[in-house]
C-alpha cells in the first residue's frame, strides 16, 4: 500500500539536479514529471489551465510540509539568507562545496563566509564532527541546520564554536545557538584547494605581485606552496570574493531571480548554458496541463 509519505517522496524526484537539467536539455515540460506521471501523481490533461511554475509551487509546498528532505532544507536557506537577509547581487551561494575530505551543503558568502550542514530527520549524523571539522578549516562560521529532535544532542557534542539552527515541522527556522567567528583560525593551504585555477592565479598575483612562469604542470603546486605563506585573514579575503563572485553575474541572478521560489537551489546548484536557462524560464512561464493528485 503506497503511503502519504511514499508518494511525497516520488514527489521529490522532481527537484532533482538530472530532471532540472532534463527540462533544460529536452525543452519539455514533462521531463521532471516522467516517474510522475506513471505513478499516478502528477496527471496530465488536456486543457493547459496553469504555469509550469505554478505545479512546481504547489509540490513544494506538499513536500515542505509533509517531506523535509535536504532538498527542502538547502532550498529554504537560499530564500531565507539569499533573497530575505541579503540579495542575490551581493551574496554568493554554493550547494556541495568540496572542503577537505568533506563536501559542505550550503556556502554563503557575503561579509564573510559561513557555511551550513544540514542534517535532517532522515540523515545519519554519524561523520558530523569530522565534517565540522572541516568547514572550521575554511570558513568564518559553521552552523549546522536539523531538525528539533536532533538539537539537543548536537548542542552538547558539537565544537563549541559550531551554531545551531532548527527547522521546525511548521516550517520556522530560527538559531537556536549563534557561531562563534574562527576568521584567525582558517588555514590557508585548505583553502587554495577549494579555488579553480584563474581564481588562485588572479589572487596570487594580487598578492605576490606576479603569476610565476613556469610549466601547466608545475604552477599549480608552486601556487600554494605561495598560498601557505599568506596569512589567515587574507587567505579567507581571498576564499570569499572567489566563492562570491561565481554566483553574483548578471546572468545569474536574472536566472535565479526570475525562478519560482521552489527551484531556487536548483538554479544556484545545476550547470546550465545560457540558452539552456532561457529554456527552463520559457517552460516555466508556459501554461500546461498537469495536476498534481495528491
Amino acid at each position: 500500500m503506497t503511503t502519504y509519505l511514499d508518494t511525497l517522496r516520488l514527489l521529490a524526484c522532481a527537484f532533482t539536479r538530472p530532471a532540472f537539467a532534463a527540462m533544460a536539455r529536452t525543452r519539455d515540460y514533462r521531463a521532471p514529471f516522467t516517474a510522475l506521471l506513471k505513478a499516478g501523481v502528477v496527471r496530465e490533461h488536456d486543457k493547459s489551465c496553469q504555469p509550469l511554475a505554478s505545479v512546481f509551487e504547489m509540490a513544494w509546498a506538499h513536500l515542505a510540509k509533509g517531506y523535509r528532505n535536504e532538498y527542502v532544507y538547502k532550498n529554504d536557506l537560499a530564500s531565507r539568507l539569499i533573497f530575505g537577509r541579503h540579495s542575490p547581487r551581493t551574496a554568493g551561494f554554493q550547494l556541495e562545496l568540496p572542503i577537505g575530505r568533506s563536501i559542505v551543503d550550503v556556502a554563503v558568502t557575503n561579509g564573510t563566509s559561513t557555511a551550513y550542514e544540514i542534517k535532517t530527520e532522515y540523515d545519519t549524523t554519524r561523520r558530523l564532527n569530522s565534517q565540522t571539522g572541516d568547514y572550521l578549516k575554511a570558513f568564518d562560521r559553521v552552523f549546522v541546520v536539523t531538525h528539533p529532535a536532533h538539537a539537543g544532542r548536537f548542542e552538547r557534542e558539537l565544537d563549541p564554536r559550531v551554531g545551531l539552527i532548527v527547522l521546525a515541522p511548521s516550517g520556522a527556522m530560527s538559531t537556536r545557538r549563534e557561531a562563534q567567528s574562527n576568521l584567525e583560525y582558517v588555514e590557508p593551504a585548505v583553502i587554495f584547494r577549494c579555488l579553480r585555477r584563474p581564481e588562485y592565479l588572479s589572487a596570487i598575483e594580487q598578492l605576490f605581485g606576479s603569476i610565476p612562469r613556469l610549466p601547466n604542470g608545475l604552477i599549480a603546486a608552486h601556487c600554494e606552496k605561495l598560498f601557505a605563506t599568506v596569512s589567515a585573514l587574507d587567505a579567507h579575503k581571498v576564499f570569499v570574493e572567489a566563492l562570491r563572485a561565481r554566483t553574483t553575474d548578471e546572468n545569474t541572478v536574472h536566472f535565479v531571480a526570475h525562478l519560482p521560489a521552489s527551484l531556487r537551489a536548483l538554479g544556484y546548484a545545476t550547470p546550465l548554458s545560457g540558452r539552456q536557462r532561457t529554456n527552463i524560464l520559457t517552460l516555466l512561464s508556459q501554461k500546461v496541463g498537469l495536476t498534481l493528485a495528491i
